[in-house]
């Protein structure tokens, strides 16, 4: 039986999905030719669980740990230096040199990019796309996966589909001669294009796309399963979210358990890497058919996982409490919703000291959530003070982002003109 609660808490409450957009070993970011040992040190560092996996947009990207950080700014700056070099030694031998000012502004870009240094990011690539379209005049075999790589990243940094869909389109002319080599980066194009149609609601497109990148991965999977495996599961998990969301239930169930499925048996060879993957997949699957026990298995997964790493995994944690708190809140089990809601709000308020552009909605989520359940139980002094919080953080982000934030500010004043004077 699939979760549904009442009818308006159901349009007030915040639930929280994991999207695994941005699964390991995949290239959503894609180094061009050159600098293949840092670049794909950037990409290891970029393709964590969900940073940039809605690009631009502060709800839905983690921010990169501080030790992180560190390394990544010691890693610009070699390649700054590396640039800087590189366009000297083009000046007297321009044949050899011009590819890796193209492939270093590339990468660069990538790295300013999980670094949240857009306008610079945008221009490392626009330069690097234009060096890469002269160079492929002269010799297309050689450069053509460049461009595409360049057009891709590019077009996740504006979330331009149209540059992702030639990068795409570039990638399957390619993969006609060399399938074994390109049919990977095509399901990457297409899962890329599935994120930005999914980041901008375009649901049916996106569906089509996930769709699409699952068919090549499952092909790709039958001959190289430890590779492209844990694609299979990312896309299944992110299929079921979207048939989850369009009440397509049986459709998600399937999707998201053979996802955890498959989660399952690669934590087993790989915990370290696997295990949040599987709390994320019964988060999920849990709040689809309102099952509170896979809920507390994912929560179990995340407090471990926490005492490690608490600056990626207490957000997951903040994220469940929230996901356990609806549940309890379904049920009336009211105190038992608060403690879960009021741990939730502590540990983003802490998360917001840090980082208050990233986790500042969660904040406000979460005061949302509690204003509803003390406006259930008529403690109507304490829902205004939540609620009137919730709408100041609101409405500054609105100002900002109004694309993402003006149906929150709407939701928040009908809620306080709801309750009684």
């Amino acid at each position: 039986m699939a979760f549904v609660p009442h009818a308006r808490r159901w349009r007030a409450l915040a639930v929280l999905v994991a999207w695994l957009l941005l699964p390991p070993r995949s290239d959503a970011w894609q180094t061009a030719t050159g600098h293949a040992e840092l670049g794909s040190q950037i990409c290891e560092w970029t393709r964590k669980e969900g940073t940039n996996a809605e690009p631009a947009d502060t709800r839905n990207k983690v921010g990169i740990p501080d030790r992180d950080r560190n390394q990544m700014d010691e890693v610009r700056k070699e390649y700054v230096e590396s640039l800087k070099t590189y366009r000297e030694l083009v000046q007297k031998d321009p044949e050899t040199y011009l590819p890796q000012v193209a492939a270093t502004l590339n990468d660069l870009g990538i790295l300013d990019s999980a670094l949240n240094r857009i306008e610079e990011a945008r221009k490392e690539f626009e330069e690097s796309l234009k060096i890469f379209r002269r160079l492929v005049q002269k010799a297309p075999e050689a450069y053509l996966p460049s461009v595409a790589a360049t057009l891709n990243n590019l077009g996740m940094l504006d979330r331009d589909q149209n540059q992702v869909k030639e990068a795409l389109k570039t990638y399957q002319e390619l993969a006609q001669k060399d399938p074994a080599r390109y049919l990977p980066y095509v399901a990457v194009m297409r899962s890329n294009l599935g994120n930005l149609a999914n980041a901008q609601n375009r649901t049916e497109e996106a569906h089509k796309e996930y769709k699409e990148a699952l068919k090549t991965y499952r092909e790709l999977g039958r001959k190289k399963p430890e590779t492209y495996l844990p694609e299979v599961a990312t896309l299944l998990n992110n299929l079921g979210n979207l048939d989850s969301a369009r009440k397509r239930i049986k459709a998600a169930r399937e999707e998201h358990e053979e996802a955890l499925k498959t989660f399952r048996e690669l934590a087993q060879k790989d915990p370290e890497t696997y295990r949040a993957y599987v709390a994320a997949t019964l988060n999920n699957v849990g709040m689809l058919d309102r099952d509170q026990s896979r809920i507390e298995e994912a929560l179990e997964i995340y407090r471990e996982l926490a005492q490690k790493d608490p600056e990626t995994f207490l957000p997951e944690v903040a994220l469940t409490l929230n996901n356990l708190g609806i549940l309890d809140s379904a049920y009336s089990r009211m105190e038992e919703a608060r403690k879960k809601y009021e741990e939730a709000l502590r540990t983003y308020r802490e998360l917001a000291q840090k980082n208050p552009e990233i986790y500042l909605p969660y904040v406000a989520m979460m005061l949302n959530n509690l204003g509803i359940l003390d406006s259930d139980q008529n403690k109507m002094e304490e829902a205004r003070k939540e609620y009137e919080e919730a709408l100041k953080i609101y409405e500054a982000f609105a100002k900002q982002n109004p694309e993402h934030f003006a149906t929150d500010v709407k939701r928040l004043k009908k809620l306080l003109l709801e309750l009684p004077k």
